[in-house]
């Protein structure tokens, strides 16, 4: 099973404010739903009720909570149970929030970037990786657009691509 983690930031890491998205950008949106249809979404609770708990269609829906539990999606308090579960399937997308991020990015064997050019305010960050770019991520397709670009990475192991 491929993890990958798919995430929008700004210059600062910005992924969110207030629960949200600071941002509205369609073609964003629509990269994220051509990304991540037909495979498992992995999020944590807040990203769920951000979705008003309602699981997004044509992907496996996994929740990550200490504090509840969903009847209408599999929950999981552990990221580990959660990814037994997900241990079918040939890739599973990390879709947040920044503690999710936090907590996988070691696992991660790409990371689906959207850069966006403009800097928000905003109150959760996605973690640092940039400076172990040509250490462990590999910048593998890049698709730049006035407003954002499209950025994949893969991990390198021992020193060539996975």
């Amino acid at each position: 099973m491929r993890l990958i983690i798919i995430a929008a930031h700004d210059p600062n890491l910005v992924i969110g404010k207030d629960g949200t998205l600071p941002w509205h950008y369609s073609e964003d949106l629509k990269f994220f739903k051509k990304t991540t249809m037909g495979s498992p979404l992995l999020m944590g609770r807040g990203v769920f009720e951000e979705l008003n708990e309602k699981p997004l269609p044509g992907r496996l829906n996994v929740v990550l909570s200490r504090s509840k539990n969903y009847s209408h999606v599999p929950t999981f308090s552990l990221i580990d149970t959660a990814l037994q579960y997900l241990s079918d399937h040939d890739k599973v997308f990390i879709i947040g929030g920044g503690e999710i991020y936090r907590q996988t990015l070691d696992m991660a064997d790409e990371l689906v970037i959207t850069e966006v050019k403009e800097e928000y305010d905003g109150d959760t960050f996605f973690p640092e990786y940039r400076d172990q770019i040509g250490t462990i991520w590999k910048e593998a397709w890049r698709e730049d657009h006035d407003s954002l670009s499209f950025v994949r990475y893969i991990k390198m192991r021992g020193g060539d691509l996975e």
